[in-house]
């Protein structure tokens, strides 16, 4: 082979590493998705967010790649009230509620408080937000049969839409898994 050949197959040897690495770099970066957002997709999702429940402050904005909601985020509300929002790719609001408040020392089984978003905020979505919960937590009490609920959160795996942590009396612990239907999936990690 002549030099010049050489120095041809060398150059297209290096293009090709790079590349492929290029490519895989590109391929890894696709199943991470979760983090914080900024820049614009955080523009855009905190101006959607406050749309729909009023004035307040972001004070947590995250990608998600969970297969639910593609955007989570957490605002605090001009009153105090802290939601949670989750967005879809088009910003658009498809869920608004509170799934991490932890209700320990309360000895009530109904749902908490949705928040009292702006008069000029549309609340129908908090509402069903709270009404979805308010059943997610009957059914898991109706499966356990007594005690009170303590904790509940949306959740996005792929068997159940809901978990609800339900106290007895004697202080122990029971985990309900439930479907968007409400069904009991599991009680414990046991299937039912």
């Amino acid at each position: 082979m002549n030099k010049k050949n050489i120095l041809i197959a060398t150059a297209v040897g290096v293009v090709l590493v790079l590349g492929g690495a290029g490519i895989a770099l590109a391929v890894s970066d696709l199943g991470d998705n979760d983090g914080p957002l900024t820049g614009e997709t955080l523009d855009r999702a905190s101006n959607a967010a406050l749309a729909e429940v009023g004035p307040g402050t972001v004070t947590s904005a995250e990608r998600n790649d969970d297969g639910g909601s593609v955007y989570d985020l957490e605002v605090r509300l001009d009153d105090g009230t802290t939601l949670d929002v989750e967005l879809n790719d088009s910003f658009d609001v498809v869920w608004v509620g509170d799934y991490d408040t932890n209700d320990n020392n309360s000895n009530t089984n109904s749902p908490a408080p949705s928040a009292t978003p702006s008069a000029t905020a549309d609340t129908s979505a908090a509402d069903q937000a709270a009404s979805e919960r308010g059943s997610a937590e009957a059914a898991a009490l109706a499966a356990i049969g007594s005690g009170r609920v303590t904790d509940f959160d949306r959740d996005d795996d792929w068997d159940h839409l809901y978990e609800v942590e339900v106290t007895l009396d004697n202080g122990s612990d029971r985990d309900v898994d439930l479907d968007a239907n409400f069904v009991v999936v599991s009680v414990d990690d046991v299937q039912q």
